[in-house]
């Protein structure tokens, strides 16, 4: 701080000199001033002649000053970054159904989540793993949960958990990276693993700007495109009941959407007579777009309801990207609901998966809309 007061004290010094020197070389004639300001100046030069120095510093003074001046002159102190900011980063499968794990303890089989986004870790202060569970009934048993293919740490657990859903943190500080993060869920030493989780994200206190990417503007030329269920393709036709599409003859407005059936009663609802009653159920629907302008996109599925739909809810993959929706609803309505917003472009494939299980799903339409 002394090199700054001697800087300023010097300045004025100057300033004061310059100030004399203009009055004497005044083109109106010999500067005329008053004899007490005269001496006010001269008093006012020689005090700050002697502030001055004793404002110069020592070696000592700039020893004292060194962590100032590394304040200004390393660009990575803690002073110059941003503040640390709070930012939640969701799964891509945040706002779908909880996924299930019912296997053996040698089983392969995990729950995968992605949490896309994430800053620098250099920047991360603490990160905190946030889902929801049900069924964690085993402490230290339930099973084990890896983030980026770390170490395993144990699913959170208490024995008054039996049959209820449990809101659960973990600690991950430092298990993070830039970009898209894994975290996978597996099982525990018991002879049956059981468990659901859903709603996961990412918690984290990061030196950062912003929390999220700076996203590029959409392309002006972007344009929403949408796939109706006649336009999809079929795996195990015979279990899908297709009705006729809107603008044909048979159309009905209360059969405005492709379902996984099993019963007779349908035989007569599918517009090309290729459903068979008996079925599995189990088949696939693909949509599959091409040429879509690179962009970003809302991903937008349209279904009818029912009572008697997956229980699990119905998977939707969306160029390799799995989520669940639910469709129970003894409503019948229909809903559209937003998968999420994707960056897409070039060919773009939507599969409504039903071969999973031997359960009732239903698809209207899939939408691409630009943001």
């Amino acid at each position: 701080m002394r090199v700054l007061r001697a800087i300023a004290l010097l300045s004025l010094v100057l300033l004061g000199c310059e100030a004399t020197r203009i009055g004497e070389r005044s083109d109106a004639g010999p500067a005329r001033r008053d004899a007490t300001l005269d001496a006010w100046a001269d008093d006012a030069t020689e005090d700050a002649a002697m502030s001055l120095e004793a404002a110069v510093p020592t070696d000592a003074d700039l020893d004292d000053d060194a962590a100032l001046e590394d304040a200004f002159l390393d660009p990575g102190i803690d002073a110059l970054s941003p503040p640390a900011m709070a930012c939640s980063y969701r799964s891509t499968s945040f706002a779908g159904a909880p996924l299930e794990l019912d296997v053996g303890p040698t089983s392969t089989e995990r729950l995968r989540f992605t949490v896309p986004a994430l800053p620098d870790p250099a920047t991360v202060e603490s990160a905190t793993l946030r889902f929801t569970v049900f069924d964690a009934d085993h402490p230290g048993e339930e099973g084990t949960i890896r983030v980026n293919g770390g170490a395993p740490l144990d699913i959170p657990a208490m024995t008054s958990w039996d049959n209820v859903e449990s809101i659960v943190s973990v600690d991950v500080t430092g298990q993070t990276i830039a970009g898209d993060n894994v975290v996978e869920f597996g099982p525990g030493p018991l002879a049956r693993s059981f468990f659901r989780v859903s709603a996961l994200s990412l918690e984290v206190t990061a030196r950062v700007v912003t929390c999220g990417p700076i996203e590029p503007p959409p392309d002006p030329t972007a344009v929403r495109r949408e796939l109706h269920f006649h336009e999809a393709t079929y795996t195990n036709r015979s279990t899908w009941v297709v009705p006729c599409p809107p603008g044909h003859p048979r159309f009905s407005a209360i059969r405005d959407y492709a379902f996984t059936a099993d019963g007779a009663e349908h035989v007569s609802t599918d517009c090309d007579g290729l459903y068979v009653a008996g079925g599995t159920r189990r088949g696939t629907a693909t949509f599959t777009f091409p040429d879509v302008i690179p962009s970003t996109y809302g991903v937008y599925v349209r279904f009818r309801s029912s009572a008697n739909r997956n229980p699990r809810g119905a998977l939707f993959i969306v160029n390799g990207e799995e989520m669940r929706i639910d469709q129970v609803d003894a409503s019948g309505d229909y809903f559209e609901v937003l998968f999420g917003d994707r960056r897409l472009g070039g060919t773009v494939t939507v599969v409504l998966d039903s071969s999973r299980e031997a359960e009732s799903d239903s698809v209207t339409w899939i939408r691409l809309e630009p943001r």
